[in-house]
């Protein structure tokens, strides 16, 4: 359970110092989970290492089908059930709290049953007509976890509705992760070919939703069970399913179309398999190792989100939009400060960090590089995303479809022209927009530009530990690229420690720090 500042540690005159303190903690608890959770990149190496290249582009497409299938089932009901159960537990209507959760799984759920039921048939169909390689051999059947995708997805909501953070530790971290490893290890071992990595995704995403579910019903069920009228005109607080789903239907929207732009380079690059110079089965799969990889990044955001969005919420309800300029320069420096040495790291030794794969991995050292760029930025760039959300939602729906727009526009100029390496460009020209746009809005609508001035020291000591070792990359050829890689990249992330050590954290930060530890 997250707890909250204790009485006296931060003055409530300085909220800046406050929040911070209210979004370090539940960052820390949600690290946890995100540690935990990044075992499944266990799973991904089986994947390459005992099917090949072949095996793993055929996945990523699957998977990136499926992830996106999965937005349309949960009904946007994953972020919409935060406010619903919130509302209800704070007004001591813990009946309505659990009728709520009952009656939003019940709906995606079904949902989600039918869209599978629908487009598994549908998917085998066009592979058989349109030749698509990478849904051959019952690929599809990975289609059948997106049941247990909104039951896991949706019990966490309520979870962290009731600031508990164990549940998707458990479900997710432990539960689903280990199972889709040991599932695929069986199915390996009993030559079930390329099934496997679909049956896995569906034994361990089924698991960790029962899981989630038990946890979250353990949660709900320590409500009491008053009933309180809840006042106030926003429907996630009316009993109404109809109500509830038509509050949640923007979120859907908005993250359905997030999660076509994260996987839209997989998904345009894989229409391009054997019609393009270069782009063909085995450097798809290199792509999608290399997708895998650069999408990592994102976790660093997503240790700040589940905290982030209520924080900011709270305190634009107490003091009005002009006080979160201070709120969110904490966070920013922190997510800019941990995005950068990835970012480095991976643009210095990219090669070396794809041969973990195998070695005919090492030829998408470039593309990793250019998405290792492309979602340090957009990961930045998500803070804002959030807190435009709390304002003006729809905006975070048109930025999201400029950004599709300058994916596909750019991708379909380049990939027939420069291959492989078209994708990863295309994804980069989309973020860089995406971000543009949403820094643009923040003056637009909250009337201050974003506190740039709170970023000088990750800058700083980025740029001072990046420039000697790009050198060092390129002037040490004749050690072999490996070894100039491996070189490169230590010597970058060092004097990225140092740097840090020799500047200092900022004043606010240590601040927190010592709140934190109570010293």
């Amino acid at each position: 359970m997250l707890e909250t500042v204790p009485a006296g540690t931060i003055g409530d005159d300085d909220h800046a110092l406050t929040d911070g303190h209210r979004l370090a903690r539940g960052a820390a608890a949600n690290a946890l989970v995100l540690i935990a959770a990044n075992f499944r990149g266990v799973f991904t190496f089986l994947i390459a290492r005992l099917l090949g290249d072949v095996a793993f582009g055929r996945f990523g497409l699957v998977w990136a089908t499926t992830d996106l299938l999965s937005k349309v089932g949960i009904l946007g009901l994953d972020l919409g059930i935060v406010p619903a159960v919130a509302t209800r537990a704070a007004a001591g209507d813990g009946d309505g709290a659990r009728r709520l959760f009952r009656r939003g799984l019940a709906a995606a759920t079904a949902a989600s049953l039918a869209l599978a039921l629908v487009s598994i048939p549908f998917i085998n169909w066009l592979a058989r007509v349109g030749g698509l390689d990478a849904f051959a051999g019952g690929g599809a059947i990975m289609l059948l976890a997106l049941p247990g995708i909104a039951v896991a997805r949706i019990s966490t909501g309520a979870s962290r509705a009731l600031l508990s953070m164990r549940s998707e530790f458990y479900s997710r971290g432990l539960v689903e992760t280990w199972v889709q490893t040991g599932v695929f290890v069986l199915a390996v071992a009993l030559s079930v070919g390329d099934r496997a990595p679909a049956l896995a995704v569906v034994a361990g995403e089924t698991s960790g939703g029962i899981v989630a579910y038990i946890l979250a019903a353990r949660a709900l069920n320590r409500l009491g069970r008053g009933r309180s009228p809840v006042e106030g005109g926003n429907p996630a607080a009316t009993a109404s399913t109809r109500a509830m789903i038509r509050f949640s239907a923007p979120i859907a929207g908005s993250s359905l179309l997030n999660v076509l732009v994260l996987q839209l380079d997989v998904l345009l690059l894989g229409a391009y398999v054997g019609s393009v110079s270069g782009v063909t089965v085995a450097s798809f799969g290199i792509f999608c190792a290399a997708a895998e990889v650069a999408g990592g990044m994102r976790k660093v955001r997503q240790v700040f989100d589940p905290i982030f969005t209520p924080v900011i919420a709270t305190r634009r309800a107490a003091q009005g939009p002009a006080s979160l300029r201070e709120t969110v320069a904490g966070p920013g420096r922190w997510v800019l400060s941990a995005q950068l040495p990835l970012v480095g790291a991976l643009f210095l030794s990219s090669g070396f960090v794809l041969s973990i794969y195998g070695p005919s991995f090492r030829q998408g050292a470039l593309w990793l590089a250019i998405l290792g760029i492309a979602h340090g930025a957009n990961s930045f760039a998500g803070l804002v995303e959030t807190l435009i959300m709390i304002e003006r939602p729809g905006l975070n729906l048109l930025n999201a479809a400029v950004t599709i727009a300058t994916q596909l526009v750019v991708g379909i100029v380049l990939i027939p022209r420069m291959g492989v390496t078209g994708a990863a460009v295309a994804m980069c020209a989309g973020f860089v927009v995406q971000g543009a746009l949403r820094f643009a809005e923040v003056k637009h609508v909250f009337g201050w530009s974003w506190p740039w001035q709170s970023l000088r020291r990750p800058l700083a000591a980025f740029t001072i530990a990046f420039v000697p070792a790009l050198g060092v990359r390129l002037l040490s050829g004749s050690l072999g690229a490996l070894t100039a890689e491996v070189a490169s990249g230590a010597l970058f992330l060092g004097l990225y420690i140092a740097m840090w050590r020799v500047l200092g954290a900022e004043p606010a930060d240590r601040e927190i720090w010592r709140a934190l530890t109570n010293r």
